[in-house]
């Protein structure tokens, strides 16, 4: 008869580490969420910070391109690329070796 008390209490102390590794598992996960959720929001406040700036520099909703013109917004990005590639060659001209400067 004692030899159903030792499964009994066998069973019962295998299920109780059973569980306690699985708690213990769960605890570990739960301190690295912890950890990620602050790492997260330590982004996230750098991301605020950037966006504040942003805010700043856009006064009204009208000023976002979303609502502007497209023909105008057109003519500003065709503006913008060709002194964007008008400053590229001048840089580029700049930095040539005097044999591959124009002479003209």
């Amino acid at each position: 008869m004692w030899w159903w008390v030792m499964i009994w209490v066998l069973l019962l102390v295998a299920a109780g580490v059973y569980l306690g590794m699985r708690v213990w598992g769960l605890w570990g996960q739960t301190r690295e969420l912890g950890s990620e959720l602050a790492a997260a929001e330590r982004r996230l406040d750098e991301v605020q910070g950037q966006l504040e700036l942003l805010g700043e520099r856009i006064g009204s909703p009208e000023q976002l391109a979303v609502f502007a013109d497209p023909a105008m917004a057109r003519k500003q990005r065709d503006r913008a690329r060709a002194a964007g590639r008008l400053a590229r060659r001048q840089r580029r001209a700049a930095t040539r070796p005097a044999w591959a400067k124009h002479v003209d």
